[in-house]
Order: structure tokens, then sequence, then C-alpha cells
């Protein structure tokens, strides 16, 4: 009789662990698949009191409604705080995630019923001024894990630029989600990092473009930057792992071409 009724019992609390996995699998990784669209800005000195004033009073209105009606998911704007060259072009990123590409269409058109004549050219000449871009990228997310399943962008991102050589491509995105992932997921759980992603870029591209693939490195605390692949995480998380070898397939499949530190500046 006892065998009977615990059957039942065990297979309900089994239906809930399943479940629950599920959960939080999905919520790890509910930005996989996503798209990232970067426009990359060159605010001149004189104008980022200007740039910053607008962001509050006008854009961020623009962009909430955007993801009122679902074209985007998020948007936010982060400062080039050390550029991966000494002659950048660029000293601040807008990134703007979406489910679809869509998504990313001309902003001002997506509402050209919704304002007024004045209101239209006032908003035109203020993104002409502010928020044209020295040039744009389009990413796929092929990788998320993320430490609070509430997503919401950090204060800083180590963005990581890779060139991954023709015929790596699958070799290097298997190193990633089977070697690396867990290296990033174990400091998350040393509060050491808030996030990681990777992206393959979509558009443009080309051998001459230099590359295409990257990595985003979540942290709210700047001293968390200096933790990376140590000896101590590689051993822990991978314990029969050659360290000479682990080095060795990642100099093989990619070329670290430059990382980048921004700091948030204002988000939805």
């Amino acid at each position: 009789m006892e065998d009977t009724m615990a059957t039942p019992i065990r297979i309900s609390l089994l239906t809930i662990l399943v479940c629950l996995i599920i959960s939080l699998s999905t919520s790890a990784q509910e930005r996989q698949g996503k798209y990232m669209h970067i426009d990359y800005l060159k605010i001149e000195n004189q104008s980022e009191d200007d740039f910053l004033n607008h962001i509050s009073s006008t854009f961020l209105s623009i962009q909430e409604l955007r993801k009122e009606n679902g074209s985007i998911q998020d948007w936010y704007i982060y400062q080039v705080t050390y550029p991966g060259t000494q002659n950048s072009f660029y000293n601040y990123v807008l990134i703007t995630i979406s489910d679809e590409i869509s998504g990313f269409e001309d902003v001002l058109n997506q509402y050209s019923n919704q304002l007024s004549e004045d209101e239209r050219r006032s908003l035109t000449d203020d993104y002409m001024e502010f928020l044209s871009p020295n040039h744009s990228e389009l990413w796929k997310v092929r990788n998320s894990v993320i430490a609070d399943s509430s997503f919401s962008p950090s204060r800083y991102i180590v963005m990581n630029y890779m060139d991954v050589g023709l015929g790596y491509e699958y070799e290097y995105q298997m190193f990633e989600d089977e070697i690396a992932r867990p290296m990033h997921q174990e400091r998350m759980e040393r509060d050491q990092m808030d996030g990681w992603e990777l992206h393959e870029l979509l558009m443009p591209g080309g051998l001459n473009y230099g590359y295409n693939f990257s990595t985003l490195d979540y942290y709210d605390n700047l001293e968390d930057i200096e933790f990376g692949f140590t000896e101590e995480l590689i051993r822990h998380t991978h314990p029969d792992t050659n360290i000479n070898e682990f080095f060795d397939h990642i100099y093989r499949t990619r070329d670290l071409i430059k990382y980048e530190l921004w700091e948030l500046v204002e988000a939805l």
C-alpha cells in the first residue's frame, strides 16, 4: 500500500523538478537567438551635455514606445571608457535588442502617425545631430547566460572582438559553449560577473572587416574585470583539462582583435 501511494508522489516531485530546471534554463538563456544592433557614435566634447540631456528628455520616450509596441526588447547607451584603439572614431555606443530584424527599421517612420509635423521635424533634427552613427553593426546572440533571470544592463561591459578563421566557426562556438560558458557561470556563482554572451556578426562582414564574433562580459564592479581565465578557475571547472592545450585551442581558433570597457549612461 505504501509503495502504491509513494509512486505518484515521486512522479509529482520529479515533474516539479523537471519544470523548475526548464524554467531556470529558459530564464538564463532568454536573450539567446535575439538580434543586437550597435550604433557607434562620436559625440564631440562641446556637445556632450546636450547629447545627455536629449537622451533623457527626448530619445528615451521614443524607445519606450518602441518597447511597448513590441518592436524592441531593450535599448541602452554606453560610454566607451577605454577604447580598443588609440585613435578611436567613436566614444559612445547605442545598443538595441530585438526579437526580429524588422524591429530595427527606421524609428521615425514607425511613429509618423503619432507625431505632429513640427514634432517629427524637431525629432528628426535631434536624431540627425546626435544619433547618426559613424557605422552600425547587426549581431545575433548565439549564447547567453546571466546571473539574474530578470536581465538588466550592468554598469560595465567588456566587449571582446574576435576574428575566427574560416573553417573554425563551429569549433570556436563549441569551445565557447562547452568550455568557456561553465567558467563564466562559476564566476557568476562567485559574484565576480553578472552575465556573458556570445555574438556572431551578421552585417557588415567579409575578410577585410577585421572580426566576425564577439563576447560581452557584464560587470557591476570594475575590480571584477581582473578575474579572467585563471589556472585555478580552469582546474576547478574542468579538472582533467591540460592547461597548455586549453590555451593552444583558444589561440588556434580565433584572434582577439581588441577589447573595450564601456560604462552605462542610460537604459530603458
